[in-house]
């Protein structure tokens, strides 16, 4: 399949791949993140691809595989954060796993609290380590403004994380 074939039959696709973003994950955000990352990937190949190919079917495979992996990354923060408390010989109990456990779930639910346009600037920024001149120039927002952004939300995040602890 040529690019430009590929180009043609873009409009049809990713309205496939943000939904299955959606269903996976329940969010529009992510279901943006999934869609752009299908896409690329369908793009990388796309001139080893037949043009008899069934693309929509492509495109909901290549969208699943990218839900789970984009899932899984998300995980093995959770259990990076769990191999690292049971590293350290103090904190080595298994009281201390599930605890870190319910931990991560307090935060998973600060951060939901938080505004889509908060959660993708703090994921961007704290989770996978963009610059703010790196995530200004993805989100087209200027570099100041992505400074203040993020400032307001791990200020947001705190005051829900305190919320949540208190109840």
């Amino acid at each position: 399949m040529s690019p430009k074939e590929f180009e043609n039959i873009v409009p049809a696709l990713r309205p496939l791949m943000v939904k299955v973003g959606r269903d996976f994950f329940g969010n529009r955000t992510d279901a943006e993140d999934v869609a752009q990352e299908g896409l690329i990937r369908l793009w990388r190949y796309c001139e080893r691809l037949s043009a008899e190919r069934n693309m929509e079917a492509l495109a909901i495979k290549v969208a699943k595989n990218v839900c789970v992996e984009i899932y899984r990354r998300r995980s093995s923060m959770t259990v990076t954060l769990e191999s690292s408390i049971e590293s350290d010989e103090t904190y080595a109990s298994a009281d201390a796993v599930i605890e870190a456990g319910e931990t991560q779930q307090k935060i998973d639910e600060a951060m939901e609290r938080l505004s889509p346009r908060e959660r993708e600037l703090l994921r961007k920024r704290h989770l996978e380590g963009h610059t703010a001149e790196e995530i200004a120039q993805e989100t087209g927002i200027p570099k100041p403004s992505v400074k203040s952004m993020i400032s307001m939300a791990k200020k947001k995040l705190i005051n829900e994380l305190q919320k949540i602890l208190q109840t």
